[in-house]
């Protein structure tokens, strides 16, 4: 049996009679082990203490699962909720190791091609007509094999960890295409057209972004939904970096990060919270470019592929990040 991370666990507390002790293990990433752990086992002893308990944690040169053992199942069932309390907050100031993305540009359909070209003629026309525009340059623009939208940030510490997500993935997606892409004329054809950015002065932007619309008379919140119900099935794992009731679609097509680092992402691990400091982006003025292509129409896309992205492992030869498993998104036969 696959045993799943703590924060998901049903895991049963066993009864060992001849020892008259009740033992729980628990499946949690070595990551987590210091801080369980504590500066001369100072933190390890005082939860010991408060419940009662003994934790046994595997040797620095094996791997295996951390033991509670106890004469009471309840003090058991208390040192298991602590250490899950203790790991889910430290789980949240932890940099994001994957996330989960739609790639734009990863297929060779016509509408790519389309997309491509509409996209370095946006570029183009940018550079050529803002380009004295304060901090307006090329380094601010997204490559076009890497352009995605992004669905969730997670923090994934362990083989098991990222296994538990990919089948969660599989199992969760499979449904919900059932649910929400029954035949083939309900596959996700979506159009690109307009700009936003992320805060309220068009004067000081650190991203801007192309606005994402379902193409579809009958229902233009399917993809919404989807995307929703995948993020809430997601969140209820526990290993999600940032829980958002209502995904954002938005393609990022610049971003001040790039400036430092072509994936504008790594850059915003270095704080304590996984967020940039403010010093560390040069905002541009994106007035003109508003004023000027603020209805740019990029045209349409399908997404036919989700992405389980891993942070520090480019995939050089597409192009695009580095993937842990791709999940089809197409009707369920």
């Amino acid at each position: 049996k696959k045993e799943e991370p703590v924060e998901n666990s049903d895991d049963t507390i066993d009864y060992i009679a001849k020892e008259n002790m009740f033992v729980c293990e628990m499946d949690i990433a070595p990551a987590f082990y210091g801080v369980l752990i504590g500066k001369n086992a100072e933190a390890k002893q005082k939860l010991e203490q408060d419940t009662n308990t003994q934790l046994i944690f595997p040797r620095r040169d094996e791997s295996g699962t951390v033991k509670i053992r106890g004469r009471n199942k309840a003090n058991v069932q208390s040192a298991r909720t602590r250490i899950e309390i203790i790991i889910d907050r430290n789980r949240q100031i932890q940099p994001f190791t994957h996330f989960l993305s739609i790639p734009i540009c990863q297929s060779s359909s016509s509408l790519t091609t389309n997309f491509k070209k509409n996209y370095e003629e946006f570029k183009k026309n940018v550079l050529e007509k803002c380009s004295n525009e304060r901090g307006v340059t090329t380094e601010l623009f997204q490559q076009a094999s890497k352009l995605h939208l992004t669905v969730a940030t997670l923090v994934l510490l362990s083989k098991s960890e990222i296994d538990f997500i990919k089948d969660t993935l599989q199992d969760c997606t499979k449904s919900l295409l059932q649910q929400f892409m029954s035949t083939d004329k309900e596959r996700f054809i979506v159009k690109l057209k307009g700009l936003e950015f992320m805060n309220d002065d068009p004067s000081f932007v650190d991203v801007l972004y192309a606005k994402v619309q379902l193409v579809d008379e009958t229902n233009k919140n399917r993809l919404q939904a989807f995307l929703d119900s995948l993020n809430e099935e997601l969140s209820s794992t526990g290993l999600m970096k940032q829980k958002f009731e209502r995904i954002k679609l938005h393609v990022t097509l610049m971003n001040s990060l790039l400036r430092k680092d072509d994936t504008g992402i790594l850059e915003a691990q270095k704080t304590a919270r996984g967020r940039v400091k403010n010093q560390e982006r040069e905002s541009f003025d994106a007035k003109n470019i508003m004023r000027l292509f603020g209805q740019f129409d990029f045209g349409q896309i399908e997404l036919s592929d989700l992405h389980l992205s891993i942070m520090h492992q480019p995939d050089r030869q597409a192009g695009y990040y580095g993937c842990e498993t791709k999940i089809s998104l197409k009707p369920i036969n």
